[in-house]
C-alpha cells in the first residue's frame, strides 16, 4: 500500500515549510510503501528507508499535483494530491466584526454630520491610525434589539464610506442575529437570497467598492450546499470556530509532538462545531497549519487565533496570540475577531473595555511583525498570484 504522509491533500504551504526561491518552492515529500519497488514522486526517484520514502519536488504554480507511483506484486500502484504554494507569503493579519447592526440603528436614527462623530466607527478609525489595522464589518439586515432595516440606512455618507474602505470595508452575515444558526437547510435558496439583499443595500448607502466577500456568515455555519453556492458566488475563504480542539492539540505541542499525527482521543471522524461541514481531522490539522484548500469547493477554510475578542480578556487575549505566535507550524497568518454589540452600554452584555480588547489584539499582531490586510483578497490577504 503506497500513501503520501506530507504534506496532505489541500496544504498551503509556504517559504516556512521549504526552500523558496522566485521561481519555485521545493519542499519534501514523505510516506510510506508496503512494497520493496521503487517510487517516483513527479517522475523524481524517492529515498527509502524501510517502509517509508522522501522526495524532494518544487512546487511552480499557484496550485500543484504530487503524484506518488510504484508497483505492489506486479500491479501500478499511485497515489495524487493537490496543495497550494502561498508565494512570497508574509506574516498577516485580518481583524473581521460580526453581527453589526447597532451602530447604522443609531446613525440612522441620530444623523451626526459625520460616520465618525459616532463613538464605535470613531473607535475603529483611532484604532486603524495607531496601528494601520484594517476592518471589516459584518452586518445584518434588521436588527432583532431595536426596531431598525438596512433600507433606513441613509446614503448621504457614501462619500465618506468611499474615502475610508481603504481600511474599512462592509460585507453582509446574514439577515439578522435570530434565530442562530439561520442558514443550515440543504437549499440555499434564502442564504443567497439574503446575501443579495445585503450586498445591495451597501451598493445604495456606501457604494460597491465598499463592500467585500464575506469570509464567514453567521454562526460560521451552514449547509455543504450554502457552502457551494456562496463560494460559486465568489466567497474566497471560510472562518472556522473548530471547537473542542484546542486542549488536545496544546497537550500535544507542550510534549514536542505535532498534533495532526499524534492527537489520539478525539474522534477524527466527527463534525466539528461551528465549522461548516469540516471533521475533527480537519479541525486539529487548522488548529496547527490554520488553512487548508478544498479543492472540491474551490475556497480556503481556515481558524483563528483563539482571539475573539468578547470571549476573552485582555489577558487572555495576549497568553492565546502568544501561543499562535509560538506554534511550530509556520504559519503567517492570524484571523482576529469579535462582535459588534458588545462595545454598546444599551445591551445586557456590555463589556466596558471591548474597545481595548481590539486595540490590544491588534497591537500585539502588528508587533509581531504581521501586516493588516483583507483575507478576502488574494490568498489570505497575499496578492503575489495576482
Amino acid at each position: 500500500m503506497l500513501k503520501i504522509t506530507y504534506p496532505r491533500h489541500g496544504a498551503i504551504l509556504n517559504r516556512n515549510q521549504g526552500q523558496e526561491t522566485a521561481e519555485a518552492l521545493r519542499i519534501t515529500v514523505t510516506g510510506t510503501s508496503t512494497s520493496a519497488a521503487p517510487i517516483l514522486v513527479n517522475g523524481a526517484v524517492a529515498k527509502r528507508q524501510g517502509q517509508t520514502f522522501s522526495a524532494d519536488i518544487d512546487l511552480k504554480e499557484k496550485f500543484n499535483t504530487i503524484t506518488a507511483t510504484t508497483s505492489d506484486n506486479g500491479k501500478p500502484s499511485s497515489q495524487e494530491i493537490r496543495v497550494v504554494w502561498d508565494k512570497k507569503s508574509f506574516p498577516r493579519y485580518n481583524f473581521y466584526i460580526d453581527d453589526h447592526s447597532f451602530f447604522l440603528t443609531d446613525i440612522a436614527k441620530e444623523r451626526p454630520a459625520s460616520l465618525f462623530d459616532h463613538f464605535y466607527l470613531k473607535g475603529l478609525r483611532d484604532i486603524h491610525r495607531k496601528l494601520g489595522t484594517k476592518f471589516t464589518l459584518n452586518l445584518f439586515y434588521r436588527n432583532d434589539h431595536h426596531p431598525f432595516e438596512m433600507k433606513d440606512f441613509p446614503d448621504c455618507y457614501r462619500q465618506e464610506w468611499l474615502d475610508n474602505r481603504d481600511w474599512l470595508q462592509l460585507s453582509f452575515h446574514a439577515y439578522s442575529e435570530f434565530p442562530d444558526r439561520p442558514y443550515t437547510d440543504p437549499d440555499p435558496t434564502k442564504l443567497m437570497e439574503d446575501f443579495a439583499l445585503v450586498k445591495k443595500e451597501i451598493t445604495r448607502f456606501a457604494s460597491a467598492e465598499t463592500f467585500i466577500q464575506p469570509i464567514v456568515i453567521h454562526w460560521a455555519v451552514t449547509s455543504r450546499e450554502g457552502v457551494l453556492a456562496l463560494a460559486k458566488n465568489g466567497m474566497p475563504a471560510f472562518s472556522t470556530g473548530i471547537r473542542g480542539v484546542k486542549e488536545a492539540c496544546e497537550k500535544a505541542i507542550a510534549k514536542g509532538l505535532n498534533p495532526v499525527d499524534a492527537v489520539t482521543e478525539i474522534d477524527r471522524s466527527a463534525i466539528s462545531d461551528i465549522s461548516y461541514f469540516r471533521t475533527m481531522d480537519d479541525a486539529i490539522y487548522l488548529y496547527c497549519y490554520k488553512k487548508l484548500y478544498d479543492f472540491d469547493i474551490g475556497a480556503i477554510f481556515f481558524s483563528g487565533t483563539n482571539t475573539c475578542c468578547n470571549l476573552y480578556t485582555k489577558e487572555q487575549i495576549a497568553a492565546n496570540l502568544k501561543l499562535a505566535f509560538n506554534a511550530p507550524f509556520g504559519n503567517e497568518t492570524f484571523s482576529l475577531a469579535t462582535h459588534e454589540q458588545y462595545t454598546f452600554t444599551y445591551y445586557k452584555n456590555y463589556i466596558p473595555d471591548h474597545l481595548e480588547r481590539i486595540e490590544l489584539a491588534a497591537r500585539l499582531t502588528t508587533e509581531h511583525g504581521a501586516k493588516p490586510v483583507y483575507f478576502a483578497e488574494g490568498l489570505l490577504g497575499n496578492t503575489a498570484w495576482d
